[in-house]
């Protein structure tokens, strides 16, 4: 049986080169790219592969990437559930929204397919355009449970131009009016992909067939954007993840074992790492109890930090007047500093309401701060005036005593969505620019907004490091902006954070225990764009930026970044589909799917920096504003399938 890691092994064997570095400049923008794969036919013989890129018309197979994911896969009709998974142990049949055209294994061209991907769902001849240099190739596209495929066939070579996961498409849209018009002066018609990660493709069809791209657009949304049509069902684990790869690949690589990267954080270990004494701390208790079966708050974790000397039940009072019943918890502890970072969402102060216990409450998060008993710092992450429009929909800010309180001015999720959208779009239109025409990009703010994100980091930093205070960190529901900045001061703070598995197990407790809405945010298997938002990419663009500016204090290197970027969109694991621990458990994710961290800690010398200093982890990382000033674009993230249209050749 196949090992989870078994797709990066190949790419270690490959790219050993780039182990352990740390540099930017030591990653050559193109060993990123794609790579278009060729085999001669029996006519003729022709180059095994081309360096490319895909602007409309280059491309790559996932499983080549040093930055992705082994993407492997199975597809069946079928499944057998083990004994194990605490139901009875029977065949049940899943229905598909499309039958099966074929199998992978029949296909004859250059690319692997991996456990999991047997099924073809459709098969369609079609051309795939590069409207710039008005090139066109004849071939046909091909879609697995898991990407989406086209090769060009020709008497002397069989090449894939377009390999991508569709998890990773994020639109699909008619180009070219409501007729053909004349193909012969090229002119546009037919359908142009969009992806989450810049990529874009054009396809025309040169057949005269009737409602010919109607039925193409219908069918690749029924398939790629199932949760368009009908609403996902997050009761029924079988349905839901049938509708993902993640299924298919751990029925195929691991059907009767829960994978170790499940395992891998534990709450009550790493509250105690910092220094919580697990029975008897004078100042807070681990608590399994109070949210234990998600009663008091259903987007939080099971096992909660709070003040020992505060009662249960007027937590519970406490709870009533937050947003979500996200109350005020621990998530960073100094050891034996006794400083703290909490997290919570607003209160719902609304225009004139006041509630004594959550007053008191943190009153007594801030006497936690025994060395210096100083005022709580209340940093709320909204922009000041979105804060004060949510008092007239019932939410609010403190203005409490003992408590100072400062805005932060970071935009909410759809400023952040239009940001990226603008970046894309700016990016497209400027392939032939130098890199150095992109370093401010004023017209998306999209490094305005990362370096808002920093300074906001950097000033918890500061206020825990230099002033010795407790923080409290907010915006309106806590599971957003409050995530970035808890995350990123966390990882300037504590060294452990900077470890490679130090920085999965923040994303475990920061992001994924703590509630941030994975599913919405990313929009699995759903093209509307209300909830959707790059919250996390940003937090990921972040700590680039701070790996650049401190190589030697991380142990790894923008690899894993990109690596977790693209396992985000995959839907090749479990780890980012849903939106709360509490749903995790119902689902039994880690039965249905596998972990993206047991690839990850298969092979983490992939990922580890030969820059990295073991003497940096007790240090406090922070930045000045000139280097605050001075981050730049993530090339290798977001330049990585651009290239000048001129160094494109006509043909492949």
């Amino acid at each position: 049986m196949p090992r989870a890691g078994d797709g990066i092994a190949k790419v270690v064997e490959q790219r050993s080169v780039l182990q352990r570095s740390n540099s930017h400049e030591q990653l050559p923008l193109r060993s990123l790219g794609p790579i278009v794969h060729s085999i001669p036919t029996a006519h003729g013989a022709g180059p095994l592969s081309f360096a490319a890129r895909d602007d409309a018309s280059m491309i790559s197979t996932s499983n080549q990437h040093i930055a992705s994911s082994p993407f492997e896969n199975v597809t069946s009709a079928l499944i057998v559930l083990p004994e194990n998974f605490g139901v009875e142990r029977r065949t049940m049949s899943i229905v598909e929204e499309r039958k099966n055209v074929g199998r992978t294994k029949d296909l004859n061209i250059p690319l692997t397919f991996l456990p999991g991907e047997d099924d073809v769902k459709l098969r369609e001849e079609i051309v795939l355009c590069n409207p710039k240099q008005k090139v066109r190739h004849q071939g046909e596209l091909i879609l697995t449970k898991f990407r989406l495929v086209f090769v060009k066939k020709t008497d002397e070579l069989v090449q894939v131009l377009v390999d991508v996961p569709l998890g990773m498409i994020s639109q699909i849209v008619k180009i070219g009016g409501k007729t053909r018009g004349n193909l012969r002066d090229r002119g546009a018609y037919g359908i142009e992909i969009l992806c989450k990660d810049l990529r874009h493709f054009s396809f025309a069809n040169e057949r005269e067939q009737p409602n010919q791209r109607r039925n193409l657009v219908e069918t690749l949304n029924r398939i790629i954007f199932p949760f368009s049509l009908r609403k996902a069902d997050v009761t029924n684990p079988l349905e839901f993840f049938s509708s993902f790869f993640a299924w298919n690949y751990k029925t195929a690589v691991s059907p009767k074992q829960i994978d170790e990267g499940w395992n891998l954080y534990d709450k009550i270990d790493e509250y105690t790492r910092m220094g919580i004494h697990r029975h008897g701390d004078p100042h807070w208790r681990i608590d399994t109890k109070i949210n234990e079966n998600y009663e008091l708050c259903d987007t939080y974790p099971n096992v909660l930090v709070v003040p020992s000397n505060f009662y249960t039940e007027r937590l519970k009072s406490v709870a009533n007047f937050r947003s979500r019943n996200r109350i005020p918890v621990l998530s960073w502890y100094a050891r034996d500093r006794y400083m703290t970072i909490c997290r919570s969402s607003q209160p719902l102060t609304g225009l004139n309401r006041r509630n004594h216990d959550d007053v008191d409450y943190l009153g007594e998060i801030a006497n936690t701060n025994v060395e210096s008993n100083s005022r709580l710092v209340i940093l709320d992450a909204r922009p000041k005036v979105n804060a004060i429009a949510n008092k007239a929909n019932g939410g609010g800010y403190e203005d409490y005593p003992n408590c100072d309180l400062e805005f932060h001015n970071i935009q909410n999720i759809h400023v952040m969505r239009e940001s990226l959208n603008k970046l894309y779009s700016f990016l497209r239109s400027n392939i032939s620019a130098s890199r150095t025409s992109f370093i401010d990009l004023d017209h998306s703010q999209w490094l305005i907004h990362i370096r808002a994100i920093l300074t906001s980091a950097n000033r918890v930093v500061s206020l825990i490091h230099q002033d010795k205070r407790s923080v409290l960190i907010h915006c309106s529901d806590g599971w957003d902006r409050t995530a970035q900045l808890t995350s990123l001061s966390m990882l300037m703070l504590d060294g452990y954070y900077r470890t490679l598995k130090g920085f999965l197990v923040l994303i475990e407790k920061e992001w994924i225990s703590f509630g941030h809405k994975f599913f919405c945010r990313i929009g699995h298997g759903d093209k509307h764009y209300d909830e959707q938002s790059p919250v996390f990419l940003q937090f990921l663009d972040c700590t680039y930026q701070l790996v650049q500016q401190f190589p030697s204090s991380f142990e790894f290197t923008e690899l894993l970044l990109l690596n977790i970027a693209d396992s985000l969109y995959s839907c090749q694991y479990g780890t980012f589909l849903l939106n709360s621990d509490e749903i995790r458990r119902e689902m039994r994710t880690s039965e249905f799917t596998m972990s993206t961290w047991t690839t990850i800690l298969d092979n983490s010398n992939v990922f580890l920096s030969r820059d990295f200093d073991e003497k940096t982890q007790n240090d406090v990382l922070q930045q000045n504003s000139s280097a605050i000033l001075n981050i730049k674009i993530w090339e290798n993230y977001y330049h990585r399938y651009l290239v000048d249209p001129c160094q494109i050749p006509n043909e492949f």
